[in-house]
């Protein structure tokens, strides 16, 4: 493993390539939701697609945190979220309308608590 940011307890691996897994992992893959809410998703598609380039991934101690799961020669996870942190190994802004709805949803949820709070919209 490496060091990561420290944002988070555990520790981040590399993709060890394989004859049938490439590093970096690039490309379409699915994204496992562990519960309906994970990453504020609402969308029509209970387990969406995103776009991936990545060598690395997290291996957080608390699979509370979890927010997303991804196969590829092997479950990974693909996504964390705490509070008001969402960390992605996949690219939102290139993961068209299901990145787009993605972002969309953080922002309203996130412009929703500010208002909750009295803080200036």
């Amino acid at each position: 493993g490496v060091e990561g940011l420290g944002i988070f307890k555990g520790r981040v691996v590399r993709f060890e390539s394989l004859p049938d897994r490439k590093v970096p992992h690039m490309g379409w893959n699915r994204v496992e939701l562990p519960r309906p809410a994970s990453l504020g998703w609402d969308g029509p598609e209970r387990n969406p697609f995103f776009y991936f380039v990545h060598s690395y991934y997290p291996v957080p101690e608390d699979p509370a945190i979890t927010g997303g799961v991804t196969g590829y020669g092997g479950d990974f996870v693909s996504a964390i979220e705490r509070g008001n942190l969402i960390a992605t190994q996949f690219h939102p802004e290139k993961s068209q309308s299901a990145g787009l709805r993605l972002l969309a949803n953080f922002v309203k949820k996130h412009e929703k608590a500010e208002v909750e709070a009295g803080a200036p919209a």
